[in-house]
């Protein structure tokens, strides 16, 4: 339910939409909520620039603002920073299907019941979505991606795998 109120206030940005000439190249932002799988939520940024209707790259940072709370410790998102490539396959004059690949770093943090301590992780990052423009500049876009942390373990303990990002963001082409 939470994901759905920021998801909401995501959208409703797109009231603000004008209309413009068509652009299959150059810049473009995203702003949006990330939720982590374990029910943890991101305020993320995107800028990236497409050199073709298939391929682009973009930068990503986000930040927590809301922590999930297991076992009385609030476990969240501190800050995350990755770097992508995208290929994407045009399926309408609105619609898009995309995929990319790319690196994150991503800080976790605790606290709660005598914790108070942040993990950091990094590794590859992959993922697919789709992107819905609603006119020529401003559209909606959907995706999740997979964080993967190989080598990570505390005090001995392998936490080593992939966590689920679901996004969804409003998109702004230049």
């Amino acid at each position: 339910m939470k994901f759905l109120k920021a998801a909401l206030a995501a959208t409703a940005l797109t009231a603000f939409a004008t209309s413009a000439q068509a652009q299959d190249t150059g810049a473009y932002i995203n702003l949006g909520v990330d939720a982590v799988e374990f029910d943890a939520y991101s305020l993320a940024a995107r800028a990236g620039y497409q050199f073709t209707e298939n391929f682009s790259v973009e930068g990503q940072g986000s930040f927590g603002i809301i922590d999930d709370e297991v076992q009385g410790v609030d476990v969240g998102v501190d800050y995350s920073v990755a770097a992508f490539v995208r290929g994407s396959i045009p399926v309408g004059e609105q619609f898009s299907l995309f995929a990319r690949g790319g690196y994150h770093f991503t800080q976790f943090g605790a606290e709660g019941n005598g914790i108070d301590d942040s993990l950091d992780f990094d590794g590859f990052a992959y993922g697919a979505g789709a992107e819905y423009m609603i006119n020529d500049l401003n559209g909606i876009r959907a995706d999740i991606t997979l964080y993967d942390s190989s080598d990570d373990n505390i005090n001995g303990v392998d936490v080593s795998g992939t966590s689920d990002v679901y996004s969804i963001a409003y998109v702004r082409k230049f």
